[in-house]
């Protein structure tokens, strides 16, 4: 049995599924996904936070068919807000003539910062193996001991990389910025067409009829049995905790696994704007590089992926790291993306707002250097999750895998 219809409770499931073992898979809300789900309003697709996709990721390579997600760029750098006025920070592999023509502008990166970058590509593709103890340290730190100055850490880096590990204060392991750094560099950034949710669904398709239950919540889990909420008793032989760092703590016995630290949370305010009320007309983010908030960046979803909009209309999300609970949050929000956008801001229609309190897991991203957690809490009872891996996509989907490969190995299945 496997509890959790996320990415890593389905990844699992894949695997068992092609494997001809029969199991179920419960999930206590009403569709798969976990943290990567989109809902439809009004015409409009809002993924539950800004995400974006990185086909680089290698296990996500491995499972996904990229054609039938339907892919779509999105502009490899990003335009950083500074002093009143948008800079371009150009990849000068994926559009060097931008790269070239804003070569002199060192408002965000400056020239020397320009080389180390391009030394920094070396460290992440692996092609020059940095210090060991520069790997364990926390990404500012890292960034700061590597030559980078104070300028493009705290205009360029802290919002990109903060949004990313939705924490400001880039405490995140260094090996976390390099391996997404790598992941960037070689693939660039892209959004399914029809949603993040696009990559669930693709993943439960591949499951046999019958083995999914929705809207099924679980009350707690021990060795052999499984407790749902309804009051029934569910028996399995192996049970696999495909759910979040909080989930499994609360409903496992009392030491099974460690406490986890308070999660990393976000909000995202999505807006609709017609084709005029729209300045933006690039698949570019846009970035808080003055660190004036309280939005992080912000994007027209509809420049990258159409289909995010109904026609004519545009998608644009403001994402902010952390959950400011203002009541005025919505204004305040209009008021920064009027500098940023000017007078039309005051047209864009207000969706929704979208908070995620567990959207990362904080315990994970401090300590990378460990590796991943072993999959078997104990036998007969497993954990899979980014919690357990890293904390991405690919280590959702990886560590799925790796759990139901300890699976097989314990019943004595090929892999």
């Amino acid at each position: 049995m496997i509890i959790g219809a996320g990415l890593s409770g389905l990844a699992c499931a894949c695997v068992l599924a092609k494997s001809g073992i029969p199991f179920t898979l419960i999930e206590a809300s009403n569709g798969v996904g976990g943290r990567v789900r989109t809902d439809v309003v009004d015409g409009f697709r809002l993924d539950r936070g800004f995400q974006v996709f990185l086909p680089a990721y290698p296990e996500a390579r491995r499972v996904l068919d990229y054609e039938a997600l339907d892919l779509r760029p999105i502009y490899r750098g990003a335009d950083v807000f500074v002093k009143d006025c948008f800079h371009r920070v150009a990849d000068p592999v994926g559009h060097p003539l931008d790269a070239l023509t804003n070569l002199r502008d060192e408002e965000v990166v400056p020239m020397r910062d320009k080389w180390f970058t391009l030394v920094l590509r070396k460290e992440a593709f692996g092609l020059k193996e940095p210090p060991r103890e520069l790997q364990e340290m926390e990404t500012e730190d890292y960034l700061r001991a590597f030559g980078f100055s104070e300028k493009i850490i705290d205009r360029f880096f802290r919002p990109f990389f903060g949004g990313i590990f939705l924490e400001k204060d880039l405490r995140t392991s260094a090996r976390m910025l390099l391996f997404l750094f790598s992941m960037f560099d070689r693939g660039g950034s892209a959004l399914p067409a029809r949603g993040m949710q696009a990559i669930p669904d693709q993943l439960a398709e591949a499951l046999p009829p019958g083995s999914l239950k929705l809207n099924t919540p679980v009350a707690h889990v021990r060795r052999g049995e499984v407790a749902l909420e309804s009051g029934e008793l569910l028996q399995a032989d192996h049970i696999v905790m495909a759910v979040s760092e909080e989930a499994a703590f609360r409903l496992l016995p009392q030491g099974a696994v460690n406490t986890p630290k308070p999660a990393r949370s976000t909000t995202c305010l999505y807006f609709a704007a017609s084709e005029a009320d729209v300045p933006v007309k690039e698949p570019i983010l846009h970035l808080d590089g003055d660190g004036r908030g309280p939005v992080n960046s912000a994007v027209v979803l509809s420049r990258i992926a159409p289909e995010y909009a109904p026609a004519g209309q545009h998608l644009i999300s403001a994402s902010i790291v952390g959950m400011p609970s203002s009541h005025e949050l919505e204004e305040v929000v209009r008021e920064q993306m009027t500098r940023w956008y000017g007078s039309c801001v005051q047209r864009w229609r207000h969706l929704r707002t979208v908070q995620v309190r567990h959207a990362q897991p904080e315990s994970r991203q401090l300590r990378l250097d460990e590796g991943p957690l072993d999959p078997v809490i104990e036998t007969g009872l497993y954990r899979c999750g980014d919690w357990c891996e890293d904390v991405s996509i690919n280590g959702a989907l990886l560590s799925g895998r790796r759990a139901g490969e300890a699976l097989l190995r314990a019943i004595g299945e090929p892999i």
